[in-house]
């Protein structure tokens, strides 16, 4: 199974004026419950409803274990529990922790061997033709390429920005309605946001 991959770099890694590269992955939707109980139903002698029953009552035993301090173990697959955090000690005047300052930072997973290394032995990685990342524009810059297609054409919507311009979309809700704020750009509609020049 070929799973699509970018190259990004995080900036003045650490502060230290160096690129740092990581890999972003391009991950699909999960599948819903439905989907699940359904996949599930089809290979045993349970029905769907039967499989979303157990689902509720796997979770609803996973909240009981970890809120009881325990490590939640999910059969072939591998282990929950729990990470805390703290509140800052510069909140502390006394320089004293307890319980009302820990809080549940996250759930972590831990995978069964068996089972990290099957997904491992499965996979395999492409290089995405298409970046998540936002191209960089100066303000000007991308302010001309989008008044000459505005020229040419009525209307401009995000989904046009962001594929002509290799925007994201918070980029490009940003961008829009910075020109908007500043009067380039008129907005019209709610479902399907339309703009134009004024």
């Amino acid at each position: 199974m070929t799973i699509k991959y970018e190259v990004q770099h995080i900036e003045n890694s650490e502060g230290k004026g160096e690129s740092r590269p990581f890999i972003r992955l391009h991950q699909e939707r999960a599948m819903t419950v439905d989907e699940l109980a359904s996949k599930l139903a089809a290979s045993s002698t349970l029905t769907a409803a039967d499989m979303k029953a157990v689902m509720s009552e796997l979770c609803h035993y996973a909240i009981e274990e970890l809120s009881s301090g325990r490590r939640f173990y999910l059969p072939e697959i591998g282990y929950l529990s729990l990470s805390a955090g703290h509140t800052p000690m510069k909140d502390k005047p006394d320089g004293k922790l307890t319980g009302n300052d820990i809080y549940v930072r996250n759930i972590d997973f831990r995978p069964e061997a068996k089972f990290l290394n099957e997904v491992r032995r499965k996979v395999s990685f492409e290089k995405s033709k298409h970046s998540t990342r936002s191209k960089q524009y100066g303000e000007d810059e991308l302010w001309q390429q989008i008044e000459a297609y505005l020229t040419e054409n009525q209307y401009i919507t995000p989904s046009l920005l962001r594929s002509r311009f290799g925007l994201s979309k918070y980029t490009t809700a940003q961008w829009l309605a910075h020109f908007v704020a500043t009067g380039q750009l008129i907005k019209r509609g709610t479902k399907r946001l339309l703009y134009f020049l004024p």
